[in-house]
This record gives C-alpha cells, sequence and structure tokens, in this order.
C-alpha cells in the first residue's frame, strides 16, 4: 500500500519523538546504574544543540508538519549517534497502527491551538484589533 506525504511525514515525527523518549529511559537506567551519559539526546532542546538545528524546525518534523532536508535528517542521526539508514530503518519500523493513532492526536492538539488562538481573539465580547 502506497502511503500519503503526509503519513511519511509523521511516522517520521513519531520516529523522532520515540527515539528521545528511549534516550530518556536510557539515560534513567544508566543514572540508577550510577553511569553518567551526556550523548544522549534526551529532549528536542537537547536535539537543537546537539544537531545545530532550529528547535522550531525539529518540533515541525516532530509533530509531522515539516518534510526535513537530507541534510537535517543527517544532522539528527549525527546527534543521536548513529547513522542515518538505522534512524530511518527505525523509523520505518514503527506500526503503522501507531503512526495513525500519532496523526489523530497531532490533529486534535491542532484543533485545540486554534480553538484556544480563537477564544483568545475574543476578550468581553468584542474581537481584539
Amino acid at each position: 500500500m502506497e502511503k500519503s506525504k503526509v503519513f511519511l511525514k509523521n511516522r517520521l515525527g513519531l520516529g523522532l519523538v520515540k527515539w528521545i523518549a528511549g534516550n530518556k529511559e536510557q539515560a534513567k537506567k544508566n543514572k540508577e546504574a550510577g553511569i553518567q551519559d551526556l550523548s544522549l539526546v534526551k529532549s528536542l532542546r537537547g536535539l537543537e544543540s546537539s544537531s545545530g538545528i532550529s528547535y522550531r524546525i525539529l518540533q515541525g518534523i516532530s509533530k509531522g508538519e515539516r518534510s526535513p532536508e537530507y541534510t537535517t535528517l543527517e544532522a539528527i542521526a549525527e546527534a543521536f549517534g548513529t547513522k542515518l539508514s538505522v534512524f530511518l530503518a527505525y523509523c520505518e519500523a514503527l506500526p503503522d497502527n501507531d503512526v495513525q493513532q500519532a496523526m489523530e492526536a497531532n490533529k486534535k492538539a491542532k484543533s485545540k491551538e486554534a480553538n484556544k488562538r480563537a477564544k483568545s481573539k475574543v476578550v468581553k465580547g468584542r474581537k481584539k484589533p
């Protein structure tokens, strides 16, 4: 089955989020074992620092809203301490159902944010200028 670009962007975003979550879990285990590993990227801010890619771009990728360039993907993989092929294989191995659920969650979050912005424009029954 051929997948849409939106689906593929969300698969990559979910892979990014899950890789970071895995690093957080590994860091927790390392800490419990008395091992300090500063090379693990444990957040988008940490990835920004390690990769040189702006937080805004990384956030867009993680939400499935951006299509990263090849050089951006290489920088992400390098910051994770892996090869790009390994990172992409990890993303590709994510179950389609997980990607679909992430897409739905992203859609709900986006809708919620749009509603929040619309409500903030209304003050005491009047629209803000």
